[in-house]
């Protein structure tokens, strides 16, 4: 009988025993499951921002210089060919005008004719006035020689006058720049006959290029003349200032947008050398400086416009909060309302996590988004 004791006590609390066991799995299993899940988070901060519009434009000349000549003739020399650099002054092109060289030549020999005849009318002039005061000759004789060597005279001026004229027109055979810059087209070759109508040239003055870029009808509102902007021309390693001065006042309605011009801010001297007309360029038109802004990852928001909300965490909850921002195509949004800085919003939200505990933990820099597009900058 009492051999059977121990057999009894097993058997009599074998239930029990794998009741506390069953209980005791069932109690780790619900802890485990009730830990709050990791969540990556963005802290929100505030300081100074600029809402920027990212676009692309190309340099361009603010002013195109045609060259024409004055002259006509056959072109027997074309110094640059387009794209290459030009100096105010450097010569460009040569003309062959064998009309005007034979002009020049036939106004040489006049000259040269009338001087002797001036030198003999004053020989005439000086023998009359020696024969007057020995009253050998008549007063109209004398008379008549004074009046020989003043027309002689007269028309040796009217001659030396044509020669400078002919000399004139025949420099005009070589064309000279008339600024620095760089040469944009040359529609002509050596060999052609050009005329005071043709164009040989189209110069772009080096220290007159601006950007010309084109805006969407969308946010044409925000630009206005006199905004600043970066620009950053392909081929240059550092960005230049450039300012707003030209809106189309109509949208083309092909492309839904307006060409904007702007100028840059470097003139004369400070010009960079090496620009160009055509290089494309990337322009941050600065729209709105903002001294102290809250800005978020707009991947952290849910909803748009009136329904725009994000997911902050509070005492490890997550909770709903309504917010207003400003629309503006850009990674990161300025918020204007409903959030501060210090807040905690969840990096990746969803609607699903409202009401659950979570644990924060601080985004990666995947998560935690920069402006790739350069909408907002925060300095």
């Amino acid at each position: 009988m009492l051999a059977t004791e121990p057999q009894t006590f097993l058997a009599r609390y074998r239930w029990w025993l794998a009741l506390a066991i069953s209980l005791l799995v069932a109690a780790l299993w619900y802890l485990y499951t009730q830990q709050p899940q990791s969540l990556a988070v963005v802290s929100v901060s505030a300081g100074p921002t600029e809402r920027v519009l990212a676009i692309t434009g190309r340099t361009r000349p603010r002013v195109t210089v045609r060259i024409v000549p004055k002259v006509a003739g056959e072109l027997i020399e074309l110094t640059k060919q387009e794209g290459e650099r030009v100096q105010a002054g450097e010569l460009l092109a040569r003309l062959d005008a064998p009309a005007l060289q034979a002009s020049l030549d036939q106004a040489a020999a006049a000259l040269a004719a009338q001087r002797s005849r001036l030198a003999e009318t004053e020989r005439t002039l000086a023998r009359q006035t020696e024969l007057r005061t020995r009253g050998l000759t008549t007063l109209k004789e004398f008379d008549a020689a004074t009046f020989e060597r003043e027309q002689a005279a007269a028309e040796l001026r009217r001659l030396t006058a044509g020669r400078r004229e002919a000399a004139a027109k025949l420099s005009d055979s070589s064309i000279d720049a008339p600024v620095s810059g760089v040469v944009l087209a040359r529609p002509v070759d050596p060999g052609q006959v050009v005329t005071s109508q043709s164009v040989i040239y189209e110069l772009a003055p080096l220290t007159d290029i601006e950007i010309e870029t084109e805006v969407d009808e969308r946010y044409l509102p925000e630009i206005v003349p006199g905004l600043k902007a970066d620009v950053l021309i392909a081929g240059r390693g550092q960005p230049l200032t450039a300012t707003v001065y030209y809106i189309a006042s109509k949208v083309d309605p092909r492309s839904g947008g307006a060409t904007v011009r702007l100028k840059l801010d470097a003139t004369g001297p400070d010009m960079p050398l090496s620009l160009r007309s055509g290089v494309t360029a990337d322009v941050n038109i600065i729209v709105e400086r903002l001294n102290h802004a809250v800005t978020i990852p707009r991947s952290a928001m849910l909803g748009r416009e009136q329904q725009a909300r994000v997911l902050i965490v509070s005492a490890g909850v997550v909770a709903e909060q309504r917010v207003q921002f400003v629309e503006w195509p850009s990674d990161r949004v300025i918020v204007t309302a409903g959030l501060s800085a210090g807040d905690v919003v969840l990096a990746q939200p969803r609607v699903d996590l409202i009401g659950q505990r979570v644990r924060p933990v601080a985004a990666s820099a995947s998560d935690n988004v920069r402006d790739r597009s350069g909408g907002i900058r925060t300095p």
